[in-house]
């Protein structure tokens, strides 16, 4: 049975790992330029960082190996990609990318020395685990919820959400060996959240197929009567054979 708990705590460990790379993408695309600055998941990615740092602290306090390593790595590529993010930033917002790093670099020494030494209870670390967790759960639910609103399956990581799925199911049944409570109770959750994920993905891939395709959106000139000089622009839709459109005569055939 011990071989078994370890199998699933490195299994979990390693999952934990490749799941907190996938945000790595959009920031390589962000670097490409086919990415907005804006659309890099920076908060996002903060809020991992912190959740990854409790976590390997609460794994210090309860001599678990699985995820005192896992969470440090992961914590260590949020850092990454935070200072990534500052970097690009920084050409912007000199002032508050300064800021920001101080607060990171002070705020983590401040967190780690408070809990480690000050308070010293792995009880209070694992709350405050628990409710760093469920802020990370705020975003997933936000997306879920914009998903149900304009049908856009695209919208979902379904990659990301596949890995946290297994990350959460391999944690959970580890935390049952070894009758961790707060480990437990958030990857149980994390297995419900990232199972209705993949579900409202599905569905809506499925009854919206073509909602989560972009239309091109382009002008053509329309002469307006009998004075060639006269021209406006209207907006035209690009169907999949590439012929263009007027928006208005689009809708009214749609009609």
């Amino acid at each position: 049975m011990d071989t078994v708990q370890e199998c699933f705590g490195w299994i979990a460990a390693c999952l934990n790992i490749c799941f907190y790379l996938t945000p790595i993408i959009p920031f390589i695309n962000v670097l490409k330029g086919k990415l907005n600055f804006e659309d890099a998941p920076g908060v996002y990615v903060t809020c991992c960082y912190v959740n990854c740092f409790i976590w390997y602290i609460y794994g210090d306090m309860i001599f678990s190996d699985q995820v005192k390593i896992s969470n440090c790595i992961s914590a260590g590529i949020c850092l990454m990609l935070m200072l990534i993010y500052l970097g690009y930033e920084l050409k912007k917002y000199l002032i508050d990318s300064i800021l920001n790093t101080l607060i990171l670099v002070t705020g983590s020494w401040a967190v780690y020395r408070a809990l480690t030494i000050v308070i010293d209870d792995d009880r209070v670390v694992g709350d405050i685990c628990i409710g760093t967790t469920l802020i990370i759960f705020i975003f997933p639910l936000q997306i879920m919820y914009k998903v149900f609103k304009e049908k856009n399956y695209n919208l979902i990581p379904v990659l990301s959400s596949i890995i946290y799925l297994f990350s959460c199911l391999f944690w959970f049944l580890y935390a049952i060996f070894i009758k961790d409570f707060y480990l437990a109770f958030p990857n149980i959750l994390g297995v419900i959240l990232s199972s209705s994920e993949i579900a409202l993905y599905l569905n809506c891939k499925k009854k919206y197929p073509g909602i989560g395709e972009r239309d091109t959106i382009g002008t053509i000139d329309i002469v307006t009567g009998a004075n060639d000089d006269k021209k406006e622009e209207t907006p035209i839709k690009i169907d999949e054979q590439g012929e263009g459109k007027p928006v208005e005569i689009v809708n009214k055939l749609d009609n």
